[in-house]
């Protein structure tokens, strides 16, 4: 996504710094000079208008857009801002690039009462689902299964579609998604990535992250760097715990009016992350109405600084245990956490059927033993499905999170009776001998001896080494 920087009544001095941090900071950043304007055609683009007061005009109708008010800010205070806006802008994609404006749209029931049109009027701001990622192909139901409005998320084709005039933005699908596999426009993965990566980055001497439904509510802060979402239920667990696997000083979830229809979620996942964390870890904390506003400025004027590398590279999944682990206590809890466990019966015959099928290779056979991952293992329910002999129950995981690799099944495993490779458990054995009527000595061999039986029956003895005279 190209962004683009826009000044409005700023002075020149404070312009020029911005100016020349961007350029050295943030090197494919266009900044709107009022010279050059080829970067007016082409492919969409994202604003950053800065300006002396929060809310600065822009000079251009686009739907992507954040705005950094100058104030009574230092210079370094205001690149701090600019850096965090930069980092999000920078990584907007097309969930958030297709919006388009429209006067039509749903009005939030929040909207409705109070009057206060602060959130999105865009038509398009409905949650977006990555039907690569969608576990819906395998079983989960996660997201459908906690939304609050009916109709608005249903399952069709093994993927979540999501019906954009049921739709409340409360966000709680992307927050309860433990692939990031449904998202929220102008808050995608990638984008809450760019702008943790951003602030951590930076150079200042605390950060606090202010995640809300009504930006306009908060006070801006010395090095506060607060951000809009449409519900503050698409704040989960996993979101905070990255958050606070970063040198991020303080962390907020701030709900003013208590009328988002997820926010138990992010106040429940907000309460996990602090009870787990350890004495490096930030405050992670919600916060609601009117009274909140004095409790935000009490958490971030204790805030310190602290030192500690987010560096997410792999799946949100895998960053999210990893997270985890990096925050955690010895005596942490696993329960709530969205980790599975997992019971075998003992009609297990090993056919290797769940560990060949499991899309995080959760599973695996080793020598007459199934092996459970416990942290690869998403809890999308796929092995539970396809299991033919129906021996395999998911359940929560409780107690301590220990999150390593055991054995949950095991059995003999039956020797070939040619090469004395072990080839077949002994249930599985017993079960086709009770099923097929075939010759009880061709199934004590292994497949690779049986095909040589087999063809030897046919052809009888050959040398296919022989050469002619």
């Amino acid at each position: 996504m190209r962004v683009i920087v826009q000044f409005t009544d700023l002075n020149e001095s404070l312009k020029t710094n911005i100016t020349s941090h961007i350029r050295v900071n943030w090197p494919n950043v266009t900044i709107d000079t009022g010279e050059d304007q080829t970067w007016r055609n082409g492919a969409p683009k994202a604003f950053l208008v800065i300006g002396s007061k929060r809310q600065a005009a822009v000079k251009e109708t686009w739907p992507l857009k954040e705005t950094v008010g100058v104030g009574d800010c230092s210079t370094e205070e205001v690149l701090f801002l600019v850096d965090a806006k930069l980092g999000k802008l920078s990584k907007s994609n097309i969930l958030g690039a297709d919006r388009k404006i429209s006067e039509s749209s749903p009005v939030s029931r929040r909207d409705f009462l109070f009057g206060a049109f602060h959130r999105s009027t865009q038509s398009n701001d409905a949650p977006v689902v990555l039907p690569d990622s969608c576990e819906a192909r395998f079983g989960c139901r996660k997201c459908v299964d906690a939304c609050p409005a009916p109709g608005a998320l249903i399952i069709e084709s093994k993927s979540v579609v999501v019906s954009s005039e049921h739709c409340i933005r409360c966000g709680l699908c992307a927050g309860v998604c433990p692939v990031a596999a449904i998202q929220i426009p102008g808050m995608s993965e990638e984008v809450y990535r760019g702008l943790l990566t951003a602030i951590q980055n930076s150079p200042a001497p605390k950060k606090t992250l202010v995640i809300t439904c009504n930006e306009q509510s908060v006070p801006q802060l010395p090095w506060m760097d607060i951000e809009q979402v449409a519900g503050v239920g698409a704040v989960g667990t996993r979101h905070l715990a990255l958050a606070a696997n970063s040198s991020i000083s303080e962390v907020i979830v701030y709900c003013p009016d208590g009328l988002c229809a997820g926010k138990e979620n992010a106040k429940r996942a907000a309460n996990l992350v602090s009870s787990i964390a350890n004495e490096t870890t930030p405050v992670v904390s919600y916060v609601e109405g009117k009274e909140g506003v004095a409790q935000i400025e009490r958490i971030h004027n204790s805030a310190r600084k602290r030192e500690r590398a987010l560096t997410p590279t792999a799946t949100p999944w895998t960053d999210y245990v990893s997270s985890l682990k990096s925050i955690s206590t010895e005596t942490t809890q696993a329960t709530d956490l969205g980790f599975t466990d997992i019971q075998i019966a003992d009609s297990c015959t090993l056919c290797n059927a769940c560990a060949e099928s499991c899309p995080h290779q959760a599973l695996a056979i080793q020598e007459g033993e199934l092996l459970f991952h416990q942290e690869k293992c998403t809890g999308c329910g796929y092995c539970q499905q396809i299991c033919p002999e129906r021996s395999i129950t998911l359940s929560e995981k409780a107690g301590a999170l220990m999150l390593g690799t055991r054995t949950v099944y095991k059995d003999e495993m039956i020797k070939c009776a040619k090469c004395n490779a072990p080839y077949v458990s002994a249930k599985m054995l017993s079960k086709v001998s009770e099923t097929l009527e075939a010759d009880k000595q061709t199934l004590r061999l292994c497949p690779s001896c049986r095909r040589a039986e087999v063809y030897q029956n046919i052809f009888g003895n050959t040398n296919t080494n022989s050469t002619k005279p």
